[in-house]
């Protein structure tokens, strides 16, 4: 079952609240900035078909911690500490102030789910168009 973002952080939202400590121009500052653009809730329906069971983490929060890990070359483990204790991937994630994240096995079932998918590539094609189309980023460091 797909998760549903119920609009309860825990404690106040890290990108309303930090949003001045994240450099602009970062993959972070991106992330939470566009992370509703890039992962909308439809493009995750394929993945998540049966309404049984209990609700997941939202898949544009695994999705936006995929794409974090992938680029700063992290396991699991060290990418939900990542999240638990970095205020810039928690505004990336769209987590709370003192959210302690997820279990580091959610991200193996999600990449699990992606590649079985028909569209295994779809995070990094959307990050990538929206990429292209506005041109940030470029040149900048992560």
């Amino acid at each position: 079952m797909q998760g549903e973002w119920a609009g309860e952080l825990v404690g106040p939202d890290a990108w309303q609240t930090c949003r001045e400590l994240i450099p602009a121009g970062s993959v972070f500052a991106f992330l939470a900035e566009h992370r509703q653009a890039l992962f909308p809730v439809e493009m995750f329906a394929d993945m998540y078909p049966s309404r049984n069971g209990r609700p997941s983490m939202p898949p544009q929060v695994l999705a936006a911690a995929v794409v974090l890990q992938t680029l700063h070359g992290l396991p699991d483990v060290e990418t939900v500490q990542a999240l638990r204790c970095d205020l810039r991937w928690k505004a990336a994630c769209g987590l709370g102030l003192y959210d302690t994240a997820f279990d580091p096995s959610l991200l193996t079932y999600f990449r699990r789910r992606l590649a079985r998918s028909r569209r295994p590539d779809r995070l990094f094609e959307a990050v990538g168009a929206v990429v292209a189309a506005t041109g940030v980023l470029k040149g900048r460091q992560r």
